[in-house]
């Protein structure tokens, strides 16, 4: 009987693992599938901006958003069971760290770029923002074969890639341009940049 109990026990206890290891797969996979949306349209050279009214206005949300969905990988890792004779209490103590920070990566970039990427797929119409120019260089990767970096933009939006060399050519550090495409007041997709007119002194 004892035997049979401990046998039990042990279905459980790994019942429960996947039960929690699978809710944590899920979050993860339906979050970051709609996040990796903006990289996937970057192998068909389509580029998605947020705009820098709309990043400014809700750095607040996507904080509190991170904490949230780092609070709920949290409530998610608690609930998993840990067998100490297979892990180590430091090793397990590393994976939540990184889990965390993975699910609060994920509830940033889920107010930053996931929202207003939506609502440019859903309702987008012609747009001309602004941006302010950081750094104008080449970077030569696969999916950015030229940048130019782009001020107050989160730090897996701050670059307009794939521009030709001449326009680059033109751009200094706080040159600014205006990016055209098809979006709303809170980002885009990116179709042509020009580089904006000097202000006329009266």
């Amino acid at each position: 009987m004892a035997q049979r109990a401990a046998m039990n026990q042990g279905d459980g206890f790994w019942t429960k693992r996947r039960l929690v290891a699978i809710a944590i797969s899920l979050f993860v996979l339906l979050t970051f599938g709609c996040l990796a949306l903006t990289y996937v349209l970057a192998a068909f050279h389509i580029q998605y901006l947020p705009t820098p009214a709309y990043i400014e206005s809700v750095k607040y949300y996507a904080m509190a958003s991170a904490a949230l969905c780092a609070m709920i990988g949290f409530s998610l890792v608690v609930n998993l069971p840990f067998d100490e004779k297979k892990e180590s209490g430091l090793g397990h103590l590393l994976g939540i760290l990184l889990l965390l920070v993975l699910f609060a990566i994920i509830g940033h970039q889920l107010v930053t770029t996931t929202i207003p990427l939506c609502a440019a797929l859903l309702s987008g119409e012609k747009v001309h923002v602004a941006y302010t120019v950081t750094f104008p260089e080449y970077i030569g990767g696969k999916f950015c074969k030229t940048a130019i970096g782009l001020a107050g933009m989160p730090t897996l939006d701050e670059t307009l890639c794939n521009f030709p060399p001449d326009f680059q050519q033109q751009l200094k550090s706080g040159s600014e341009i205006i990016v055209t495409g098809r979006g709303t007041h809170m980002g885009l997709f990116v179709e042509s940049a020009r580089l904006a007119e000097p202000a006329v002194r009266p």
